[in-house]
């Protein structure tokens, strides 16, 4: 079976990153941003929302940086420049999650300067384990639950929700089956490739992404991965990633990109099996339980740890990090990360990308030496 013939409607979602919403809320259906991952998703599904993840675009932020303080991270900036540009008019709310104080007062000047876009807030609970933050986050899951039955005119009934919940959990499992066999077969199906099935994902409907997802998961069981060629198989690290081109450069530098960390990459599809007496109770022990992002903490959960555990998982030769500047959570992470990655003599490279920009032609010199330099470990 050939995969690249299944490629075109991630391709072509992954182009124009809200053509697919822009179009579907011309046939009347309305459509719901959010900024994160840790947005309930299924919530708004169940609202009768298509959910789109808003990741901003590539140009300048003038207007956004009049009212940002200069050590906002880029994300912040161009996402709220564009909303301020009025770029997405076809948005009928935009969801927030209390991730990090830029994006909460993103949220609030968004709020104020877009005044027909509903503003809604998910508030997770900075701690995701245990009975409490079990308890607030339900409590804060039902109050959304209140305000989108508001909006809509319409109740969420439990069914509407356990529907969602089963469409979102069958793709998330169907995501990390991609991840698996991806890992095990890189020569069938690129990194960047990869990365446009993962940001198409959060850019159309679920349903439909799932099924043009499992045909490539049957082309990849059919078929035999060629040779290759002994390229470094590096995993890439770090928080928000919408570019496919720092893939792209990546392998153009002569790397295989075998797996990632990134929101907008396998830790947005990171969920255990939910569980639940309620769907409600699902829905928040789903998010609750799935792999931590840096602004989140599990007790126990190392991250220097975590990230050395996923590296020899994908058999991956070194890591290179994507550090968004002014991120201060995955700053944090940063350094017990880099700490344990020494310890267990895995070489990684370091590299500070904005979000608002295409990727510099200066990085591929950067990465070329970093592949060279891990042949070299390789054949010594």
């Amino acid at each position: 079976m050939d995969i690249t013939g299944l490629m075109a409607p991630f391709e072509q979602t992954a182009s124009d990153y809200y053509s697919y919403a822009r179009e579907a809320a011309a046939k009347g259906r309305k459509i719901a941003g959010y900024m994160c991952s840790y947005a309930p998703q299924e919530l708004l599904h169940a609202a009768g929302y298509l959910p789109i993840r808003i990741l901003g675009r590539t140009g300048e932020t003038h207007r956004a940086d009049e009212l940002l303080q200069a050590f906002s991270c880029s994300f912040a900036r161009s996402v709220l420049d564009s909303a301020l540009e009025q770029e997405w008019p076809f948005l009928d709310l935009v969801m927030f999650s209390h991730t990090c104080d830029t994006m909460q007062n993103v949220a609030d000047l968004w709020r104020a300067h877009t005044p027909d876009t509903d503003v809604l807030i998910a508030s997770v609970p900075t701690r995701t384990d245990g009975d409490a933050p079990l308890r607030y986050y339900m409590a804060e899951l039902e109050r959304l639950k209140t305000q989108l039955e508001t909006m809509t005119g319409k109740a969420i009934t439990d069914d509407a929700l356990a529907a969602s919940l089963h469409l979102y959990n069958e793709h998330r499992t169907a995501m990390q089956a991609l991840y698996a066999l991806r890992t095990s077969k890189p020569a069938l199906l690129s990194g960047a490739q990869m990365m446009q099935i993962y940001v198409s994902a959060f850019l159309m409907d679920r349903a439909e992404h799932l099924k043009h997802v499992l045909a490539v998961i049957d082309a990849m069981n059919a078929n035999e991965p060629d040779d290759d060629n002994g390229l470094p198989r590096v995993f890439v690290a770090g928080g928000m990633c919408r570019h496919v081109g720092f893939i792209e450069l990546m392998e153009a530098a002569g790397c295989v990109v075998v797996g990632d960390d990134l929101c907008v990459g396998s830790r947005s599809f990171s969920f255990g099996e939910p569980s639940g007496a309620t769907p409600m109770e699902m829905l928040a022990r789903a998010y609750l339980g799935r792999i931590p992002c840096p602004a989140f903490h599990c007790d126990g959960r190392q991250p220097g740890d975590a990230l050395v555990e996923a590296v020899r998982r994908d058999k991956a030769d070194g890591v290179i990090f994507l550090l968004t500047n002014f991120c201060d959570p995955v700053a944090f992470d940063y350094v017990p990360q880099k700490d344990a990655l020494e310890a267990a003599n895995i070489p990684a490279l370091s590299l500070s990308v904005e979000q608002h920009q295409a990727p510099p032609e200066q990085l591929r010199t950067r990465v070329a030496a970093f592949a060279e330099m891990l042949r070299e470990g390789a054949g010594s």
